[in-house]
């Protein structure tokens, strides 16, 4: 049931997922709320997407899943991306963060891709 943890890409996300929680997330202010829950969320959905598609049983189902998480870490970098503006977080942290989602997006966009071919290919027979 958990084979999901197996890959170096869900590894990244819960990296994102720490960091965020632990550092990110505690750096912000209390009274801006509203950000601080966008962030929460985006971050979620970018784990929570993953897993589902993982155990969604098909491929299909798996890459559309894999695109909704996607778009929820670009998400995720945008907000962190404003939290740093607002200087609300170090250029070093802002930095750590920016690297592994980059990577991680990179990781997203092979396991699709590569989904993508085994989709095409035609089953062997048994």
């Amino acid at each position: 049931m958990y084979g999901h943890r197996k890959m170096v890409v869900w590894q990244n996300l819960d990296k994102i997922e720490t960091m965020v929680q632990k550092k990110i997330l505690r750096s912000i202010p209390k009274n801006c709320f509203k950000l601080i829950d966008q962030i929460d969320r985006s971050c979620s959905s970018c784990v929570a997407n993953f897993i589902e598609g993982y155990y969604s049983g098909s491929i299909k189902e798996y890459i559309r899943f894999l695109h909704y998480s996607k778009r929820s870490l670009t998400e995720l970098q945008d907000w962190v991306r404003r939290v740093h503006h607002k200087e609300h977080i170090s250029q070093e942290l802002y930095a750590e963060f920016d690297g592994l989602s980059i990577r991680t997006m990179f990781l997203l966009n092979r396991l699709i891709n590569s989904l993508r071919l085994k989709s095409l290919k035609p089953s062997q027979p048994q």
